[in-house]
């Protein structure tokens, strides 16, 4: 009895053990397969990633929109308005060696739709070496450091009269011109004596339109920009530029820059000089723009800085400018138009895709005060500026 007993129980622990040892097959079976599926899946995504990386090269969507209220008791108004709609899709058409590549890019401003010109930038590039480059389409004139600033990165809510108002930036432009500093035409770019991520030595040279955007050339004459810039140093940089040009004037227009000949080939000649220095912790900027529109020559300058501040338990960073700014329109007379401005702008970024901005401005009124506005000699401006980009 004994011995059937002992034998059970042998029969028993193999029978068990072979269990164990078919589980353990199961199990490492299952183990193997779910492994298997894992880098399938992986190797999947992989694939996706590096298609997307790819589309990415040649397609990048982004933009912002900037919401404002202003105030003013120049005119005693008060008003919330959205400011730009920005939509920007460029890409890498082609990248070669030593950094040569073909980009391109269109930017649009939403908000300007009901203006029948929405098209900002339609541009193509192609940059075979870093000393030359040429680009062609609807694009940026590079003839003032400010105007090259991008409104989201902005430092101040308004530009400068310099670029407003002698860089055809606004709509304060005294051609009338509202190009936001942009034209139609070809341009010509490129860098001498490399450093790590900048060049000493940069010129621009470009054959505009001078017309307007989004329109074609209203007369056979060619605007012609010439822009020289040298960076001792990445933070700083120096440049000298100047435009030659002849507009299409009304008779009326004409004549109030004592213009008496042809209408559709009136002078338009602008100069300038400019330095920026740009740090983690502050900025200095400062330019002066001159020109001669008809036989009336006009001046304007500003001097801005700020300082930068990083706040320990704070998120993102924070800054605060001041700007001097003055314009004057016939800088021949003794008691011409002119204006003079005080700016004081905060600001805070607390994530890289928002920002906030608060301004204040003092505007004095110098000579007759015919220019723009009704005669006031000082008038005060307040701007809130909400920036979100994606």
């Amino acid at each position: 009895m004994k011995k059937v007993y002992s034998l059970f129980v042998a029969c028993l622990l193999l029978s068990v053990q072979a269990l164990a040892a078919d589980n353990q097959v199961a199990c490492s079976d299952a183990a193997a397969a779910k492994i298997d599926s894992l880098e399938l899946r992986l190797a999947k995504m992989e694939k996706r990633s590096k298609n997307w990386a790819k589309v990415k090269q040649y397609f990048n969507i982004s933009g912002f929109i900037q919401a404002a209220y202003d105030w003013t008791d120049a005119d005693n108004s008060s008003t919330f308005h959205v400011r730009r709609a920005r939509l920007d899709i460029k890409g890498d058409l082609y990248k070669g060696k030593k950094g040569a590549k073909i980009d391109y890019r269109f930017y649009f401003d939403l908000a300007r739709l009901t203006k029948s010109a929405p098209i900002l930038d339609m541009w193509v590039r192609y940059r075979p070496c870093k000393e030359f480059g040429v680009q062609m389409g609807q694009f940026k004139n590079k003839f003032s450091f400010e105007a090259s600033i991008g409104p989201n990165k902005y430092d101040f809510i308004d530009y400068s009269y310099a670029v407003c108002r002698l860089a055809k930036n606004g709509s304060g432009d005294i051609l009338g011109l509202n190009m936001t500093a942009r034209d139609l035409g070809v341009e010509f770019m490129g860098g001498f004596i490399h450093k790590e991520g900048y060049s000493v030595l940069n010129y621009n040279i470009a054959v505009l339109n001078g017309s307007g955007i989004n329109v074609k050339d209203n007369n056979k004459s060619k605007d012609v920009m010439a822009r020289l810039t040298v960076k001792p140093m990445k933070e700083l940089a120096i440049a000298g530029y100047y435009q030659w040009g002849e507009n299409v004037l009304t008779e009326e227009k004409a004549l109030s820059f004592g213009w008496t000949g042809n209408c559709e080939y009136v002078t338009s000649h602008r100069w300038g000089a400019g330095l920026d220095y740009n740090t983690k912790c502050c900025f200095v900027r400062t330019e002066y723009i001159g020109g001669i529109t008809g036989h009336t020559r006009s001046e304007s300058a500003y001097v801005s800085g700020g300082y930068k501040f990083y706040a320990p338990k704070m998120p993102g960073h924070g800054w605060v400018g001041a700007m001097v700014d003055y314009f004057t329109l016939d800088a021949t007379k003794a008691k011409s138009n002119s204006d003079l401005r005080y700016v004081l702008c905060v600001g805070y970024q607390p994530v890289k895709y928002a920002r906030i901005q608060l301004a204040y401005s003092l505007e004095q009124m110098l000579g007759d005060g015919r220019l723009f506005k009704n005669h006031r000699p000082f008038c005060n401006t307040v701007k809130v500026l909400v920036t979100a980009s994606f």
